[in-house]
């Protein structure tokens, strides 16, 4: 089993446009090991640093949005999309996870990656 294999079965999610709301109140994401190898060579390939968060804010976000957006972690990827953890300003999901769901693909990402 691939990461992606458990990216791909979080619905779709759109942001409200411009909203960074939650990379500034959650400060830095967790993540596995696998998942900060991602965002190493991401950063490495776009020639960034990685980053330190300043308080709740995450090192990754800009006034443009997130820095490491298509490599972010599960964390990121989840937010929004189900039950437990709703977007604060009200943004949902093509589809909203059931917490069967939500708690297969923790289990996946907590057998497969941990």
């Amino acid at each position: 089993m691939d990461i992606n294999d458990i990216y791909d079965l979080i619905p779709g999610f759109q942001c409200l446009p411009g909203c960074t709301e939650c990379c500034r109140n959650f400060g830095v994401p967790s993540r596995t090991r696998i998942e900060d190898e991602r965002i190493k060579n991401y950063l490495q390939s776009i020639g960034a640093a990685v980053g330190e968060a300043q308080g709740t804010t995450c090192p990754y976000v800009c006034h443009s949005g997130c820095r490491i957006y298509p490599v972010r972690p599960l964390t990121c990827r989840l937010y929004g999309t189900s039950p437990n953890s709703l977007c604060q300003l009200g943004a949902r999901p093509v589809r909203l996870l059931h917490a069967d769901e939500e708690a297969e693909i923790y289990h996946l990402y907590q057998t497969y990656f941990f």
